[in-house]
């Protein structure tokens, strides 16, 4: 003997499944934790950039210091961007105890070198590194 199909489906509130309405507050859920997720992450990641940023800043700042020191000219007055190039190029001093001694910054991606200038600022003797990014003195 053969039984009817609807015989065996459920129907109702006792069916068992999600409804379509479940699926989607399931889904909205899911959608609004990601968001949340991918936020921190964001926000992580920029940290980390800003971190690099001061430590190309710094290095690129000791440089300046040590080749300010010896008396090699690398400064563009009034163009902080030459005058780290001078220093990505190399400077030397001509006279004193360390001439003909080569300053350089070790090698930088233009993009590098435009993340650390945030962190730089030029007087007219140096190149400063600035903690907070500020470019006043």
């Amino acid at each position: 003997m053969i039984t009817p199909a609807s015989k065996f489906q459920k129907t109702g509130p006792s069916a068992s499944g999600f409804s379509l309405m479940e699926l989607l507050v399931t889904m909205v859920i899911l959608s609004i934790v990601m968001s949340i997720a991918m936020m921190t992450m964001g926000s992580a990641r920029q940290g980390a950039e800003d971190q690099k940023d001061k430590r190309n800043a710094q290095e690129i700042a000791s440089v300046a210091a040590m080749a300010n020191a010896a008396g090699a000219s690398f400064i563009v007055p009034g163009d902080p961007e030459a005058t780290i190039y001078n220093l990505r190029d190399g400077t030397a001093p001509d006279t004193g105890a360390f001439r003909g001694r080569t300053f350089r910054i070790p090698d930088m991606r233009e993009a590098e070198i435009q993340g650390a200038m945030r962190f730089l600022a030029l007087n007219d003797t140096d190149l400063q590194y600035r903690q907070d990014g500020s470019r006043g003195p």
